[in-house]
């Protein structure tokens, strides 16, 4: 201390030194400095190169870097270093520019604050060299062939060692490579014959003439990687030479040539390696074992045969380990034993952390490591040993731990561990920091946590604080102890089984020597959730619904939620198939993918409650896995593949399919093999020249599952000769004068090769001669041969043949024929067979035979056919009946040859009621004869045919409207129709009942029971009785729906009728009414008016007794069922208006005031008079009647020039007579009585008639837009053809007046 400084002065500089000294020491973001650990040890540098040893440490204040090389400090201020040496920016790595030998050394970095120092490991920097090789003369060497040659290399000293190879050099080889790749260079290939020892030297253990390399030399090679350079050296030439006279090599015994150390020291976790290069001839054959023991796949010999290794290595790994090597030039083996001795470079146990600890607290540190041989440990404190250190009373050393009692702060350090052992070292750098800090809760309790009952919950106060603060919880004014509340290390409150008692407010202490803090926050517990109905197990048939119902109860103050999981995973409602309505999951079509557990759980956001059922979806099995080839042969393939027993889908496995395709069709799946269900294999045949796919199939009582994935490696077969020849060879006499072959064709999967075809030979019978054809597309089957000659016997084979050959067996040669013709003979004396009546369906014939020799029937003798055909319809109604040549006997016909010498035959099945004309032929295999002379004769009346069709066009509740078609063949006079029924329940059939026979062809079938299925019956009938039945089965409709309303098509009205058609829409589901009926009023008229109720088999009605000139309404009305009971229904149609025809239609004011009379007549009389008076209306009247004349005189004058064309007249040329009395519906026709008559109207005017006869004139013209509606019978049939949209009635009216 200065002699001049007043003691005050020092006494302040003292204080503020130790408080600034406290404050750091206290001050949590200081720390002791760390080095980060350095990536390598060893560092090669090239001279005039830039060196870079990185040194980056944190710590708080920043730390202050050094380095020392070889335990000297290095001093960068030196005018020698500071040139070359310098520390980079805000970090203590070393860079040493322009580097020179002298910078070779062990360097370490040191990084140092106020609270310690941290060191690096030290790294060895070397310079990086490779010397040349030594010269020497080209070495030309003999060698015999099957001997073995060493080709030595004495490799240069290099720093890092250099990298040893042999290359092939030519004369004239230029160095024309980059330094810094090997590329372009010929090496020498190592394999099982050539290879090198450790030291560099080849062997060749196995001489061959190749091995000459056509003169060009052997020359060693040093590769140093960080020098950049190849140096080679030792040149060498090899020439191969055999012993004079012999062909091959002389055998030689297997020898030793080269093994690396026998003693052999292994790392745990590192590569051990071992090597013996055998030679001899034939080449030598190389096993390693280990003595004792199987090898693992750790150990593997290499693929070149000579090196053995041993990965990852284990202490258990530890022994001997045997290399053999043996040819079958000898039975000499010789083996060569190696010791393996396993141990261990030092590997932390624990390896010691940073810590920071508080004054009075204690610290321990452990430095415990493992090695083989067991690894010494020594302690450091900032780099110095610490049994250099000063004592400390409160630091002790108790084995491999360092441990620190009632810290303070002068006891922060920088502390390091340095455990070693022979193999190895492994260093620690880690740093003890005291701090001096008051308590302070960092994370308080939340201001309002609520939670379920039955929970165990967190209330968090975790603090911190130098020495470590203690937390004390109090429950309002109580503390809280015992075993539900345990206050945990961080602070944290633990509660056990909490209640709705532990609801209210908690408040936590933080303490220590410095300081004290606080916390508080409330709880409120709500009653637990709780599964009162849990989901039941489920077990069902795949494509069923699967429904799973849970129910809970939680707090009334909490809103309960439901979640559904599948095996834990929570549901989602992405797959259409599932639906979650709160507690209730269905699951629609379900498949054996939806088997598993499914969980409920409900939930109110504290808690959860949950329950669990599992569903089985029975099922076909799932598919085989893992299917592989195991062997593909030319007839067969092994098949495996693994099924387990959680595939079955909880239905009992039955067996297996296996199936194959081809390349040929690869589309088409074909059943290979059934395996039983304990099977997990099976043995295909297989066709030659084929490739093959394969897929299992698993199937149990539920079904046939899907199929697996196919085998991965297709199978193969190799080419062959066919398998076997064509079956079915035949010959076919469908064409004159050509020998027509035929032959079953083989697909491509019994080809067996490529180039197939079919050979087929030809020989006539009675001749040598054989003519040979070829068929390549082995798709025909079929081969036509001009021959020139009928009927002529052929030897025939057919032979299968490929690029490899023909079959082994031979093939099946056939007799057969060249083509046929028609026979050149014709019966004769055709007759009807005067012993048989002709029936309704029957008749007999007889003939004379004809010669049936071959020369006559130009091919092989069948027997007869009779034609027969209605008179004048050959083409379309002819058929034939074949008489066999043999006697026989069938339903249709019946042959015999009498004493008379005349052929007789019975004909069955002919048609009833018809003109038949008949003849007979003579026939072969395919041709037939001319016709005979031919027979006219007549059936009489039979009994007809089923109908063309039977449909029910409208289905009611209790009815049925039918429709049917005429007979197919009426076969008679159709006198009428049956109809009948049976009722249907599940599969029984009732009894028939015959409700109606009717002469139309349609019926209202009622008194039916709803929502039931009945067959129908339509029989035909004649005079000879009842025909063929035609039936349909049909459903009543449902009686709960509502009637379909009909739909008013048109309304034609008269002077004093309506005439009303309507339609009834089929509409899917709806049933129609049983009845319909009209109702109708008048416009000005509240209450409708009906007319008799009928049966609709027909959907038009007529209103008579109407009042001329009046507006009315009318509509369609159905029903069904019987008034007043459940069965009732009715249904109506929008109501349309017309007007009826009459002298007011004409004038429609008066048609209205007439309306309006009839409702009230003293208020309409007023309201006519006033119309009457009125003057516009009395001028109206004038020019209507001024126009009638002229057109009345206009008319007249054409007449007279001519024109005329009276009605009558027109109706006679179109076939109809005015005079017989039918009106045909022409309504307006007949209301004539105010004198204004049709033949002056515009259209009768001939200027706008038709040129051509037109059929729907007779109609048009008198007022019927369609006459098509109306039947022979008058009956209106309109709703069953084009519908028209109704007209209304003024405008027909207005028409007739025009």
């Amino acid at each position: 201390m200065g002699p001049g400084l007043p003691p005050a002065l020092v006494l302040v500089v003292l204080s503020t030194g130790l408080a600034v000294a406290t404050e750091s020491l206290s001050n949590p973001s200081y720390k002791p400095p760390s080095v980060a650990r350095a990536n390598t040890r060893n560092v090669y540098y090239l001279a005039e190169e830039k060196i870079e040893l990185d040194c980056i440490a944190e710590g708080s204040p920043e730390p202050i870097y050094r380095w020392f090389k070889n335990g000297v400090q290095l001093n960068l201020s030196t005018p020698e270093n500071k040139a070359r040496m310098t520390l980079q920016s805000n970090v203590g790595t070393l860079v040493i520019d322009q580097a020179r030998t002298t910078d070779e050394g062990t360097y370490q970095c040191v990084a140092e604050n106020n609270f310690g120092k941290s060191l690096s490991i030290k790294r060895n920097v070397q310079l990086a060299r490779m010397d040349p090789f030594p010269t020497t003369v080209i070495q030309t060497k003999r060698a015999l062939l099957g001997r073995s040659e060493i080709l030595t290399c004495t490799p240069p000293n290099s720093i890092p060692k250099a990298k040893i190879s042999w290359i092939i050099v030519s004369e004239g080889d230029m160095d024309y490579r980059d330094e810094d790749s090997d590329e372009g260079f010929n090496f020498v290939n190592l394999d099982n014959r050539i290879t090198m020892d450790w030291k560099g030297n080849l062997y060749i253990t196995n001489v061959k003439q190749e091995d000459g390399q056509d003169g060009d030399k052997y020359v060693c090679m040093a590769n140093n990687k960080i020098v950049r350079s190849f140096n080679q050296g030792e040149d060498k030439i090899l020439e191969p030479f055999g012993n004079p006279g012999e062909k091959e090599p002389a055998d030689e015994p297997v020898s030793l040539l080269w093994h690396s150390d026998l003693k052999v020291l292994g790392l745990v976790g590192k590569t051990a390696k071992f090597k013996c290069i055998f030679a001899g001839n034939p080449q030598a054959k190389i096993v390693w074992r280990r003595k004792g023991k199987e090898l693992n796949s750790r150990m593997k010999q290499s693929k070149d045969i000579f090196d053995f290794e041993i990965k990852r290595v284990k202490y258990e790994d530890a022994g001997e380990y045997v290399c053999e090597g043996s040819n079958s030039a000898h039975d000499k083996v010789i083996r060569k034993t190696f010791v393996l001795t396993v141990e261990a470079r030092p590997k932390w146990v624990v390896e010691p952390k940073d810590l920071i600890k508080g004054v009075e607290e204690n610290a321990e540190f452990s430095c415990e490591a493992k090695g083989s041989p067991e690894p010494t440990v020594q302690w450091y404190i900032n780099g110095n040993q610490i049994e250099l250190e000063p004592d400390n009373p409160r630091r002790k050393l108790v084995g491999n731990k360092l441990i620190f009692t009632n810290l303070s702060k002068t006891d922060s350090d920088v502390i390091q561990c340095n455990a070693t052992n022979k193999n190895g070292f492994i260093w620690a750098d880690f740093f003890l920091h005291v701090l001096a800090i008051p308590a302070n809760v960092d994370r308080e309790p939340l201001p309002r946590l609520k939670v379920a009952e039955g929970q165990t919950i967190t209330l968090t106060c975790q603090s911190s604080g130098k020495p470590k603060p203690t937390v004390v919880w109090f429950k309002g004014t109580q503390p809280l102890t015992g075993d539900r509340h345990v206050v945990q290390d961080n602070g944290d409150l633990l509660i056990k089984n909490v209640n709705h008692k532990d609801t209210g407010n908690y408040k936590c202490y933080a303490r220590n020597r410095f300081g004290k803090d606080e916390a508080n926050g409330t709880l409120t517990v709500r009653k637990k959730t709780k599964i009162d109905s849990v989901p039941l197990d489920l077990e069902l048939i795949y494509g069923n619904e699967a429904t799973f119902t849970c129910g809970a109860i939680t707090d009334p103050l909490e809103t309960l939620e439901y979640i559904w999981l599948r095996d834990g995973v929570r549901i989602e409602e992405d797959d259409p198939r599932v639906s979650i309505n709160d507690g209730t999951l269905t699951i629609i079509d379900i498949n054996s993918k939806d088997t598993a557990n499914y969980t409920c759980m409900a939930s109110n956001g504290l808690d959860n409650a949950t329950a669990t059922a599992k569903l089985q979806v029975k099922a076909p099995p799932d598919p085989p896995y893992n299917v592989s080839l195991r062997h593909c042969y030319a007839n067969d393939a092994l098949l495996k593949w693994q099924f387990d027993k959680n595939q079955e889908n909880f239905s009992p496995l039955q067996g297996f399919i296996v199936e194959y395709n081809t390349s040929f069709n690869p589309d088409n799946w074909v059943t290979g093999a059934r395996p039983s269900a304990d099977s997990r294999e099976a043995k295909i045949k297989l066709s030659l020249w084929v490739r093959y796919n394969f897929r299992v199939k698993a199937i149990n009582e539920i079904g046939v599952g899907k199929p697996s994935a196919i085998n991965p490696s297709e199978c193969k077969t190799p080419q062959g000769q066919p398998d076997r020849h064509p079956r079915k060879v035949q010959t076919v006499g469908d064409k004159t004068n050509f020998l027509v072959v035929e032959w079953e064709t083989m697909p491509q999967i019994e080809h067996n090769a490529p180039d197939f075809f079919y050979n087929i030979s030809v020989r006539e019978k009675d001749g040598n001669a054989v003519m040979n054809l070829v068929e390549t597309d082995f798709t025909v089957g079929r081969k036509e041969i001009f021959i020139n000659k009928t009927y002529k016997p052929y030897y025939i084979i057919v032979r299968a043949q490929n690029i490899v050959g023909q079959p082994d067996n031979k093939a099946q040669e056939i007799l057969g024929y060249s083509g046929e013709a028609a026979p050149t003979v014709v019966p004769s004396n055709f007759e009807l067979d005067p012993d048989k009546n002709v029936t309704a369906t029957s008749a007999g014939f007889r003939w004379d035979p004809v010669n049936t020799s071959t020369e006559f029937m130009q091919g092989e003798y069948k027997g007869y056919k009779i034609r027969y055909w209605k008179k004048d319809q050959k083409e379309t109604t002819m058929h034939e009946v074949f008489i066999p040549d043999s006697v026989k006997e069938d339903s249709r016909r019946k042959r015999r040859q009498t004493a008379d010498n005349k052929m007789r035959a019975e004909v069955r099945n002919l048609p009833s009621y018809a003109e038949i004309e008949s003849d007979v032929v003579v026939v072969n295999n395919y041709f037939s004869s001319e016709g005979s002379n031919i027979v006219n004769f007549s059936t009489p009346e039979g009994v007809p045919s089923a109908v063309e069709y039977l449909d029910a066009l409208y289905r009611g509740s209790t009815h049925f409207l039918l429709e049917w078609g005429e007979p197919k063949e009426p076969n008679g006079n159709v006198t009428g129709y049956k109809v009948g029924y049976k009722k249907i329940q599940g599969l029984e059939i009732g009894e028939l009942e015959v409700s109606k026979t009717v002469t139309k062809r349609r019926v209202f079938l009622g008194n039916l029971t709803p929502d039931t299925a009945y067959r129908v019956y339509v029989w035909g009938l004649t005079q000879e009785g009842q025909g063929e039945e035609y039936y349909i089965d049909v459903r009543t409709a449902e009686h709960t729906s509502d009637l379909v309303r009909p739909i008013i098509d048109e309304v034609r009205a008269a002077a004093t009728s309506v005439k009303v058609t309507w339609q009834i829409p089929d509409i899917e589901g709806r049933p129609v009414g049983a009845l319909s009926f009209l109702q109708y009023r008048q416009l000005t008229k509240n209450d409708w008016e009906s007319v008799p109720e009928e049966e609709h088999e027909d959907f038009w009605q007529e209103i008579e007794g109407l009042k001329e000139a009046t507006p009315y309404q009318v509509r369609v009305v159905t029903k069904t069922g019987q008034f007043g009971t459940e069965s009732y229904q009715e249904a109506a149609s929008d109501p349309r208006t017309f007007t009826t025809t009459g002298v007011d239609t004409f004038f429609p004011v008066f048609a209205y005031l007439n309306a309006n009379e009839t409702a009230n007549n003293s208020t309409g009389a007023a309201k006519k008079a006033n119309v009457l008076s009125a003057g516009w209306f009395i001028g109206m009247m004038v020019a209507i009647a001024i126009l009638l004349l002229i057109l009345i005189i206009v008319c007249i004058i054409k007449r007279n020039r001519g024109d005329k064309y009276h009605v009558q007249e027109k109706e006679r040329l179109r076939g109809s007579n005015p005079d017989d009395g039918q009106d045909h519906f022409n309504e307006y026709a007949k209301s004539d009585e105010n004198g204004v008559g049709q033949s002056n109207s515009f259209e009768n005017n001939p200027e706008k008639m038709p040129l051509e006869y037109d059929e729907t004139d007779s109609m048009e013209d008198y007022g019927d837009v369609d006459p098509g509606k109306f039947n022979e019978d008058g009956s209106f049939i309109g709703q069953y053809g084009v519908q028209k949209s109704p007209e209304p009635a003024n405008a027909s009216a207005m028409s007739t007046l025009v």
